[in-house]
């Protein structure tokens, strides 16, 4: 019996054009934006600084609306830390990266990120259009300044399961 099969046979044999067309990316994959909640969340965090678990739990929790609800609820008492999702969001490193680079956030100490000048003028920016990242901007303005040290400890650490 022959590796050629029937398929392959009628494969070769039929007049095939091919049209090279983008592959559709995800928003959250983009890296413009990816940059952009980075941005938001330093703009909308106390003293438009935050560490490293804290951007890592909003970056993941923004992606969708149920992320975002689980957030809302444990901030409000209706949720304990083990009952939300944690996970690391391997696009925020590419983004924090990208922005050091631009000089969009300083880098402290390896633990915190913070916006520059430079920073505050594209937050302000992205800001200015009221047509973008509108749920996004509602989500961080609400929960980013509530969330401190001391709850990302909790959450990442499930100290609750104890």
């Amino acid at each position: 019996m022959s590796n050629e099969s029937i398929f392959r046979r009628a494969i070769h044999k039929g007049a095939f054009t091919y049209t090279a067309r983008p592959d559709p990316i995800p928003g959250d994959l983009r890296m413009s934006w990816g940059m952009a909640i980075l941005i938001l969340t330093l703009f909308y965090s106390r003293a438009r600084k935050s560490n490293f678990q804290k951007l890592q739990f909003l970056a993941h929790s923004i992606r969708i609306p149920e992320g975002r609800e689980d957030v809302r609820g444990l901030l409000a008492g209706e949720y304990k830390p083990a009952d939300v999702s944690v996970r690391v969001e391997p696009s925020l490193n590419r983004a924090v990266a990208l922005a050091h680079a631009l000089k969009y956030v300083r880098i402290e100490k390896g633990t915190t990120v913070s916006l520059t000048d430079r920073g505050i003028k594209v937050a302000e920016e992205i800001l200015s259009d009221d047509s973008i990242f509108i749920e996004e901007r509602r989500f961080l303005n609400e929960v980013a300044p509530r969330i401190t040290d001391a709850l990302m400890r909790r959450v990442w650490r499930l100290e609750d399961l104890l």
